[in-house]
């Protein structure tokens, strides 16, 4: 949150507050950190808390290099605010992987997927495929007007036109957005991957949101206050069709991660079938029971199942 008040890379550099787009970004970002925390430490689902914490902070990795990227095309050094958003950023990690070492994140089983999980995983890949390809192009279409009449229709924001250091964050960030969302979609227990998930699609929201918000301010927010020749009241700012493809992606992404929350509960009915009709359990179904006691942590009957 201290990043939010000093001055953050931009031109000029500026507070994070002092802009309403970039102030929905770390909003979404701190209500997302502030979330796995929770989860953490009330032990209401430290695996569940860790994982989400992993995709938030994954795609904040690039967002940030491509901030920091920008504030040093302007000036010599980056503003303080920047420096203070890295230093959260790895507090948070550090919090992530310090919980992970204590609970079991991954659990290997030898039975064969059902045909849900498969079907889940298989719609992921391409979902996520496509969020990445609608995160890089253009966002925003200006449809500037000269004070004589003149207009022109101009898109900004494009990955691949921005300067190497911008570029490669905002690539970084794509990159994180489909990697953890696949991956996630293959992780056991689902429930895990269906946290990551949420922190992808939440880093992305962030963006979707921002992106609306600055439809909504001035031009002289975005374009700078130096407008001369330019008739602000005829001219507009509106969002592209990649940033409604991407909002899809996000939704389907949102529903694939609720699905695969689900999971655990149909595998639950499914182990009842390692009983015999006498209530004997055989030894699949004690092994798989073992599996579940193992990942408990820590090994106490005052804390809930991570």
């Amino acid at each position: 949150m201290a990043a939010m008040f000093p001055d953050y890379p931009g031109n000029p550099a500026k507070p994070v507050t002092s802009s309403a787009d970039e102030t929905a970004i770390y909003l979404c970002l701190e209500i997302g950190w502030g979330l796995a925390g929770l989860l953490v430490l009330s032990h209401l689902s430290v695996r569940g808390g860790v994982a989400f914490a992993v995709g938030l902070g994954v795609v904040e990795i690039g967002l940030l290099l491509t901030d920091t990227a920008s504030g040093l095309q302007v000036s010599n050094d980056a503003a303080p605010g920047i420096w203070l958003a890295w230093a959260g950023l790895g507090a948070g990690l550090a919090g992530a992987c310090l919980a992970a070492a204590s609970v079991q994140m991954l659990q290997v089983s030898k039975a064969l997927p059902t045909p849900s999980m498969v079907a889940r995983s298989a719609l992921t890949v391409p979902v996520a495929i496509i969020a990445v390809a609608a995160f890089w192009p253009s966002w925003d279409h200006y449809h500037l007007v000269s004070a004589s009449g003149r207009s022109v229709d101009i898109t900004v924001g494009n990955a691949f036109s921005q300067p190497t250091g911008v570029m490669a964050g905002e690539v970084l960030a794509g990159v994180a957005i489909g990697a953890v969302a696949i991956i996630a979609a293959l992780w056991s227990p689902p429930w895990v991957g269906a946290w990551a998930t949420a922190g992808v699609v939440l880093a992305l929201a962030s963006q979707l949101i921002s992106g609306v918000v600055q439809v909504h301010e001035p031009l002289t927010a975005t374009l700078g206050p130096d407008l001369s020749g330019i008739n602000v009241h005829a001219s507009s700012l509106w969002l592209t069709a990649s940033w409604g493809i991407d909002l899809a992606a996000a939704v389907a992404l949102v529903c694939l991660a609720i699905w695969a929350g689900l999971e655990p509960w149909g595998a639950r009915r499914e182990v009842a079938g390692a009983f015999g009709p006498a209530g004997e359990a055989s030894h699949d179904g004690f092994a798989q029971r073992h599996e579940e006691i193992a990942g408990q942590w820590p090994a106490s009957k005052h804390w809930p199942r991570a």
